[in-house]
């Protein structure tokens, strides 16, 4: 690149520059004020040098402050291979009054160029004041009202620099833009184009993404195909990609790509712009094509500067050549199909259950959305699936499996399959009192109508017809039981045992500081004495607040007649929680099972160590 300056041959008329004679304009982009991002195409046929004039806005300086960022520049990127050739910056431009203009030369080999030129912020200085703001034509357009005194843009300030910047704003918005000229004699090796250039062999274009969006395709692959992916997105503030998609096997919901820290880089402008352009090779088979977008700096308003490609924000899959394109096929995809259960659009505060019963061993997908606690080590707002007989979690929305769901950090879900084998289910979701379905209080997840838990049966061979409703009804391997206890019970259940039998005991209640306040115990009911009872070290974490601890052990009962006794104290009950409920609140309580025959109920074979876990909540 060579630069050179011309000395007396561009005049500065009314804020426009004047091209020399002998010159003809290519390409053009100028008047930022009614609009945020401007883009041009050309085709060069022979070597050119081309000339530049442009006027931008940034590199401020003063007594009291001093910036290289620029809010309103231009530069051009190869067509083709979507690099960086020229940008405009502090480095390569001169102070004209309040803006920073660029008059110089560069050559272009023979290929096809696009030309941006933006102005996403302003920026007002003065001696004490130092303002700098987004500008988003959308909700405020540019002074529909007075363009001689740009009321109405800056509404939202209020004081002494309201009219002044905006008037400012209008007075040096409507000059900024650059324009590219070459000799007449060369002017024919010049043609126009409109950007962006399509990649070659470009089987689906997501791009031009604006907030909050959610790119959802179905990819059907004939056979191994490799795919190049080209897409751009967004960093977050805690490293999550917040912009960003993913590929997933529609078989068994596996992550086959997507963007990550680890292999993106960077997309030019912004820290936070990145981009990843590679290849991954997929067998035969139907996958689904995730993209997603934040409330903030899309293609539809930067509120920063945005990448050298802003047009492709978004994603593209390309083959290698005309031939592969049979082998890809595209189909609309039904996030609910199969649809078991639904729990979703959960509130806050609120403890939902459904149950089924599969009448041979299936395989299901759980969709799930939820709610990080805020210390990182537990989910606030969860899913769970229990053994409708036995009440023994076959599946848990751990922190660990979940993956960052869009929006705010603490949003996170889980897609996923799982095989179960005959038998009843429950499926249960809880929330805490804050960010829910409709009553965010943070940016909202990228699917927010599936907020909570959903089951749909899944593989090639899952039918409905191995689903049935489940209808709860009393285990016939129950001895006794007393759940959904409130405070201050003391509620006795008289039972027999007519041979020595061995019980299991299942049971949910308050404990804490090694001491119980809502648990069980067994009597003889002959001697008052007892057999049984729940300790503190016994017990394990079952979920929720801190202090909800459970029992899940076996006993050996003598021939007799017996008590099962439940007592609680003044708070924290069923129904009436003053922290989270436990993970199973239905069984708050104590339950026995019969643990003989066939039919008894398995205890988990690595059942949670007792004692007081790594739980994130504070009481």
């Amino acid at each position: 690149m060579k630069i050179r300056i011309l000395a007396g041959v561009f005049l500065l008329i009314a804020g426009v520059l004047l091209a020399q004679a002998g010159e003809r304009t290519v390409a053009s982009l100028r008047d930022m004020k009614d609009v945020e991002l401007k883009a041009a195409g050309i085709t060069v046929s022979q070597r050119v040098t081309v000339h530049i004039t442009a006027l931008g806005g940034g590199g401020d300086y003063g007594w009291t402050y001093k910036t290289n960022r620029m809010f309103a520049y231009g530069w051009i990127i190869n067509a083709d291979t979507r690099e960086l050739v020229w940008k405009m910056g502090t480095d390569n431009t001169s102070r004209t009054k309040d803006d920073r203009s660029y008059d110089g030369t560069i050559t272009l080999d023979p290929g096809s160029f696009e030309l941006y030129f933006v102005a996403y912020a302003f920026e007002h200085h003065s001696t004490f004041s130092h303002i700098t703001t987004n500008v988003d034509h959308r909700e405020s357009p540019l002074f529909k009202g007075d363009r001689r005194t740009g009321k109405g843009f800056f509404s939202w300030l209020t004081g002494f620099w309201s009219d002044d910047m905006g008037k400012e704003w209008y007075k040096r918005a409507k000059n900024w833009g650059m324009d590219l000229l070459v000799d007449e004699s060369v002017a024919s090796a010049v043609t126009q184009f409109t950007p962006p250039k399509e990649r070659p062999f470009s089987v689906l274009t997501a791009t031009g993404l604006k907030e909050r969006e959610l790119v959802r395709r179905g990819i059907s692959l004939a056979e191994e195909t490799p795919l190049s992916i080209y897409a751009l997105g967004e960093v977050g503030n805690e490293g999550d990609i917040a912009d960003g998609g993913w590929i997933i096997d529609a078989a068994d919901r596996h992550r086959v790509w997507e963007m990550s820290t680890r292999n993106t880089s960077s997309a030019g402008g912004a820290k936070k712009n990145v981009m990843y352009n590679g290849e991954v090779t997929l067998p035969r088979g139907d996958y689904v094509l995730y993209y997603i977008s934040d409330g903030s700096h899309s293609a539809a308003d930067w509120n920063d500067e945005p990448p050298y490609d802003p047009l492709n924000w978004g994603v593209t899959i390309s083959v290698r050549d005309e031939k592969a394109k049979k082998n890809v096929r595209f189909f609309q995809y039904e996030e609910d199909r199969n649809l078991i259960v639904s729990l979703t659009k959960v509130r806050d505060n609120e403890y939902r259950s459904e149950g089924f019963t599969l009448k041979e061993p299936s395989k299901v997908r759980v969709y799930a959305f939820g709610e990080q606690n805020s210390n990182r080590r537990s989910m606030a707002d969860y899913g769970l699936i229990l053994d409708a007989k036995t009440r023994i979690k076959v599946w848990t929305m751990d922190l660990e499996r979940t993956y960052f769901a869009g929006g705010a950090s603490k949003n996170r879900f889980v897609d996923e399959v799982v095989s179960l084998p005959k038998g009843s289910y429950v499926v249960s979701y809880t929330t805490d009192d804050s960010h829910s379905y409709d009553n965010w209080n943070d940016d909202e997840p990228f699917d927010p109508e599936h907020y909570g838990i959903s089951v749909m049966g899944a593989g090639a061979k899952f039918s409905n017809a191995l689903v049935a409703k489940y209808v709860e009804a009393r285990d016939k391997n129950i001895i006794a039981q007393i759940v959904r206890v409130g405070d201050d019970a003391d509620r006795v259940e008289r039972f027999s045992v007519p041979k020595t039998t061995r019980i299991r005991i299942y049971a949910i209640g308050e404990g804490r500081d090694r001491e119980m306040y809502d648990y069980g115990s067994i009597e003889d009911a002959k001697t008052g004495s007892v057999v049984w009872e729940m300790t503190y070290s016994m017990t394990f974490y079952a979920g929720g607040g801190r202090k909800n601890r459970m029992v899940n052990t076996t006993l050996l009962l003598e021939k007799g007649d017996y008590k099962l006794r439940w007592r609680s104290d003044d708070s924290h009950s069923f129904n009436d929680w003053n922290v989270e409920p436990p993970e199973d609140p239905q069984y708050w309580g104590i339950t026995l099972y019969r643990d003989e025959g066939p039919d008894r109920p398995s205890i988990p074979p690595h059942p949670p160590t007792p004692g007081i876990p790594e739980e994130p909540e504070e009481e």
